[in-house]
């Protein structure tokens, strides 16, 4: 439990030792209008006192500082007002993750953790009675506490792996006191929960018949919508693709307007995830077509909030797509559009040329594009011998670099190929330099990793045909 002492800024226990803090008049303003906004459902005022106003005084008087504490807040609103001070807080805990991240103690992470609970069981216990959601928010917030909350996930994983790695007595104590926060099944169940009890895949299935819900409230809808997404995010972080593409099957993919439009930054999240899973089942046409559709449709957008904590992730995230994308164009060449020729001869073109060059490229490459990986449990603190602090990601690697190895020899024996309509395997042994025995074999391989699932642009993402995807086909008769 946290000490007295160290105790997090935003737990709400009073402390005789508490600092007197000043509110600005603005941010008290702020404050309490954005308090009445959430109490009259006001989702338009909401929109806007979080997405203008909350970002301009966060840069006027909290660039490098924390906002007033939960205690201060509730001086001055009132302490009965317990759903805006949990709202408050994510707010808070948000900012202090994002902007301060090097002061962010472990009995921060705890108190976040308690506080997201608190939102979550509220918003699970209202939905499951079948009644609306208590509060109803902009779909940038509902959106933003659901992947803040995986993100604080992932850098608690992060403070563990570090903690087991350094073996200090005081971290090691933090995290035997503390076992189940972030714990990686209650945060599967909690979005597992928020879908179920919205019934959003019922509506996906079929928006026009049914009752309560999604089908009849908008926060709800969303809710359960972004979980869904965030689900597509966690199985991948764990490595379990096909359950990441299954948790998405009746995303409305095909639809006029779908709903991770509303938000760019689920938009975003969706491909990047999607594409990534896709290249990691070896379905490199699937992967690099979503790559190439999110950053052509990035490459026209503007309307992205500049001051939003989201857009420095979003351009990162941009980045390593496009990465992602020459590294599925150089294991399985495609044409790809013409909107994305410019910026990749601009910035990429020296990553191209080491992917076609060096196979460390390949590692280099992943490893900065790729998801931060976890493992599903925290590390044995009883067993730290022979601790790994880096194992989650080194599976992965591994399992991609086995992959690129096995197709080391497919380029140069493709150039061959495209030199004649027919040749001795005598003769194509020679020019690549190998024995013929060998060469069958990296035929045999050509043949297989040159077949693909691919999608047909309907049915559920995991769908496809086998079809061959090489840059020349071939079959073998005899010695020919």
């Amino acid at each position: 439990m946290a000490s007295d002492g160290e105790r997090s800024d935003y737990e709400d226990e009073k402390s005789p030792q508490r600092k007197v803090e000043v509110i600005p008049d603005a941010v008290d303003h702020f404050l309490g209008t954005l308090m009445d906004a959430i109490k009259s459902r006001n989702i338009v005022e909401i929109n806007r006192l979080y997405e203008t106003d909350f970002n301009k005084l966060t840069s006027q008087y909290y660039e490098r500082k924390k906002w007033p504490s939960a205690q201060a807040v509730g001086d001055a609103i009132g302490h009965s007002e317990q759903l805006f001070l949990i709202l408050y807080k994510e707010l808070a805990y948000r900012h202090m993750f994002a902007r301060l991240a090097s002061s962010v103690t472990f009995d921060d992470r705890v108190s976040s953790w308690k506080n997201y609970m608190q939102l979550l069981d509220l918003m699970i216990l209202q939905l499951s009675e079948g009644e609306e959601l208590c509060v109803a928010l902009p779909a940038q917030w509902l959106w933003d506490v659901l992947d803040e909350f995986i993100y604080h996930y992932q850098t608690y994983y992060t403070h563990c792996q570090k903690a087991a790695k350094m073996q200090k007595d005081k971290e090691i104590n933090e995290l035997r006191e503390n076992p189940g926060v972030f714990d990686t099944t209650k945060v599967l169940m909690y979005l597992h929960q928020l879908v179920r009890y919205s019934r959003i895949e019922e509506w996906l299935k079929n928006p026009n018949e049914g009752k309560g819900g999604a089908f009849t409230d908008e926060s709800t809808r969303l809710i359960g919508y972004f979980a869904l997404v965030q689900l597509l995010r966690m199985h991948s972080l764990l490595g379990d693709y096909r359950l990441a593409m299954e948790t998405i099957e009746n995303i409305d993919f095909n639809s006029e307007v779908p709903l991770f439009y509303r938000t760019p930054a689920c938009h975003v999240t969706v491909y990047y995830y999607m594409g990534f899973a896709y290249m990691m089942m070896r379905r490199y046409v699937d992967a690099s077509r979503t790559f190439q559709d999110i950053l052509a449709f990035l490459s026209k957008m503007s309307a992205v909030n500049k001051l939003s904590y989201q857009f420095d992730t979003m351009l990162k995230k941009e980045d390593q797509m496009y990465v992602l994308l020459l590294i599925c164009n150089t294991l399985c060449p495609q044409q790809l559009d013409e909107s994305l020729e410019k910026p990749i001869r601009e910035k990429h073109a020296d990553k191209q040329s080491r992917l076609q060059e060096s196979e460390g490229a390949f590692e280099d490459l992943f490893s900065y594009a790729c998801p931060k990986f976890v493992s599903a449990s925290m590390p044995d603190l009883d067993n730290l011998e022979n601790f790994n602090a880096n194992e989650a990601h080194s599976r992965q690697l591994r399992l991609f670099l086995q992959e690129v190895k096995q197709q080391q020899a497919l380029p140069t024996i493709g150039s061959y190929m495209k030199l004649y309509t027919s040749l001795q395997t005598s003769k194509l042994a020679q020019l690549c330099e190998m024995d013929e025995e060998g060469l069958r074999d990296q035929l045999m391989c050509v043949t297989h990793k040159t077949r693909q699932l691919v999608h047909q642009k309907e049915g559920r993402p995991l769908d496809g045909t086998l079809q061959p995807c090489g840059e020349v086909e071939f079959y073998l008769d005899g010695d020919m």
